[in-house]
């Protein structure tokens, strides 16, 4: 565990030393409330880590260092999850309301991160330019989920409004979906990736 964390640290370092500018500014941008801005802010983001190594073929370089695919995507999710975490407990003091209402936040902000970062790795497998990709996947999703009502007794009911990552009709299928992205990011970078 020790070793892990410690391997965790060397690279979130190095990552943070290279890319400082661009992580700083868009996580001061995760602040700012707003589902649809913080979706964008999530695109630019979780693509500055390994998704752009990936893109500008520096990744091999991380794999020599020695860290393993598995290792570099189970610290990208860690690193982004801690940062949407801290981020969102910051909009919620300042948005106020219900316990309720600040976890709603928080939850919202994470199912957003993993299938965002999901659809990067997913497309960063598949050598696909992951930004471009995930920004069209995303806008569809924006799209198709906000078609109709999330009601099901509604004559205009709309069935993918409940999975939608980013309308979130029903929070806990919106989250079961995002994981599915997430494992699917996951496979398409380590499993099909060659790793174990």
């Amino acid at each position: 565990m020790n070793e892990f964390i410690s391997k965790m640290d060397v690279y979130i370092q190095k990552e943070l030393k290279e890319k400082t500018l661009r992580i700083a500014l868009l996580t001061f941008l995760l602040i700012l409330p707003g589902i649809m801005l913080k979706a964008l802010v999530l695109l630019f983001l979780s693509s500055s880590l390994i998704v752009y190594d990936i893109r500008h073929q520096k990744a091999e370089l991380l794999y020599i260092m020695p860290f393993s695919r598995k290792e570099l995507f189970i610290y990208n999710i860690i690193f982004f999850t801690f940062l949407v975490i801290i981020t969102s407990s910051i909009t919620a003091l300042f948005i106020g309301g219900s316990f309720i209402i600040k976890l709603k936040i928080i939850a919202e902000s994470l199912i957003l991160l993993f299938a965002i970062f999901g659809l990067q790795m997913i497309f960063s497998g598949f050598e696909l330019d992951s930004l471009a990709w995930s920004f069209l996947v995303t806008f569809l999703d924006v799209l198709f989920g906000s078609i109709g009502s999330s009601n099901i007794q509604s004559a205009i009911f709309n069935p993918y409004s409940l999975i939608s990552f980013t309308r979130q009709g029903n929070m806990i299928l919106a989250l079961i979906f995002s994981l599915i992205l997430l494992y699917l990011g996951y496979w398409s970078y380590v499993i099909k990736g060659g790793e174990n």
